[in-house]
């Protein structure tokens, strides 16, 4: 009796507990769902660059001779001041000659004239020859080709004097000077080195592969310093000079640094600084991408648990492509489809099967 009834408590209890799991396993499991998204994937290749004034250039001399004034290295000079003063007594002097020369020849024209105008009127009644005509012609035609010649001969003397006093093109500082005052020169020496300090170029070397990732108009970021207290900036991309160097493989870049504002320093950066340049790299394709979170690795392969309007699981094999933080891209197999605006699993996937129902918690 008592072991008939023990039998009967037993079945009942083992009963109960098949009910309690067969409820624990059908009930909805709670989970976090994200939406699928669909972008490009951009990446980050530092570069360093070298800063550079956009209109930097050397200053030689305007003409032969010697250099009386030369500006001193670390002048600051805005546009239109004097650079280099040359010695202008022998072109000075040679302007005089000149306008001397032309003196004289304007008064044998002024006889050549009058003696022209009297054979002309002797020839009319033959009593002058014509070869006399013909003479006292082409020595007239001579002393007009001489005013010619002399006036032309000024006006290289007054461009002369011109460039002998060199002004800045731009506003800038000296930051080198090759021959001091007192120096004869030629017209072609180098003598000043003039830097412009207030439109700064990044000039970076890329290597070839990335190419088709830069273009001109692109936003750069910029930085320098220390990492405690890093300066940045940003800079426009100015020029792609698609020209590759056979030993590095890399192709120049140009990006003009934005202007400082009023309130900042303009001795904040210095030509032929180096610079560290990070240069985007987006991807051509559009991919789909989702959190690295609703990847569920298997030894079979790796799928994302995809929650339809219902809130039902379904597994979806992908293929897993580059990634970019959290998200990365994914591709699915065939035969299975997934589109952006679909909800995966993030959490609380890992034991989820196909057709199970479950409860969203966001």
């Amino acid at each position: 009796m008592f072991a008939s009834q023990y039998k009967r408590a037993l079945v009942t209890a083992l009963v109960a507990s098949a009910v309690s799991f067969s409820q624990l396993v059908n009930a909805a499991q709670p989970v976090t769902v994200e939406p699928v998204s669909q972008g490009q994937l951009t990446s980050q290749l530092a570069v360093n660059g070298t800063l550079h004034g956009k209109r930097d250039m050397i200053i030689t001399a305007g003409v032969s001779g010697r250099l009386h004034y030369v500006a001193e290295p670390g002048l600051e000079v805005a546009q239109g001041d004097v650079l280099v003063r040359m010695d202008t007594l022998p072109l000075e002097l040679e302007k005089a000659r000149q306008l001397e020369m032309l003196k004289r020849a304007r008064v044998n024209l002024r006889f050549q004239k009058q003696e022209l105008a009297r054979l002309t009127e002797l020839a009319k009644t033959s009593s002058a020859a014509a070869s006399q005509v013909d003479k006292v012609q082409n020595a007239h035609d001579l002393v007009l080709s001489d005013i010619a010649l002399a006036q032309v001969e000024l006006r290289v003397i007054e461009d002369q004097l011109n460039r002998a006093t060199v002004t800045a093109p731009f506003s800038g500082i000296i930051s080198k000077r090759y021959h001091r005052a007192g120096r004869d020169v030629s017209r072609a020496d180098e003598l000043l080195n003039l830097v412009d300090i207030h439109q700064l170029e990044a000039r970076l070397y890329v290597p070839v592969k990335y190419l088709s990732y830069v273009r001109t108009g692109q936003s750069l970021p910029v930085s320098a310093g220390n990492l405690d207290a890093p300066q940045t900036t940003t800079a426009q991309v100015s020029a792609v000079i698609p020209a590759t160097d056979p030993r590095s493989q890399t192709f120049e870049v140009r990006a003009m640094l934005d202007q400082p504002g009023e309130s900042e320093n303009q001795q904040h950066w210095a030509v032929g600084q180096l610079v560290d340049v990070s240069v985007p790299l987006a991807a051509s394709n559009r991919a789909l991408l989702v959190n690295r979170d609703a990847l569920i690795l298997r030894k079979q392969g790796i799928h994302v648990v995809k929650i339809d309007a219902s809130n039902t699981a379904t597994q979806i094999p992908v293929t897993v492509g580059q990634g970019q933080g959290q998200r990365v891209a994914i591709t699915p197999k065939p035969s299975h489809q997934l589109i952006a605006g679909d909800r995966v699993a993030v959490r609380g996937a890992e034991r989820l099967t196909d057709g199970q129902e479950v409860e969203v918690q966001n």
